[in-house]
């Protein structure tokens, strides 16, 4: 196993270990990772691509938690 792979791996726990609202800030990390990943042509653990959507998603919905109605 690389060390890009462990390091994903790592921070995949560190991501699902977060309480909610402190989620949608691993975003633009684990975006990085997984482009560093894929740039060395390794193949990316499963569930990441998932996990990567989920946090975009929920990156999203608090933006909208403040917003006045």
């Amino acid at each position: 196993m690389s060390q890009i792979i462990k390091a994903l791996a790592e921070l995949v726990e560190e991501i699902e270990a977060a309480d909610a609202k402190d989620r949608p800030a691993f975003e633009p990390r684990l975006s990085r990772m997984i482009n560093d990943v894929e740039a060395n042509g390794e193949a990316l653990p499963a569930g990441v691509k998932c996990l990567h959507e989920e946090l975009v998603n929920e990156k999203i919905e608090a933006q909208f938690d403040n917003m006045p109605v």
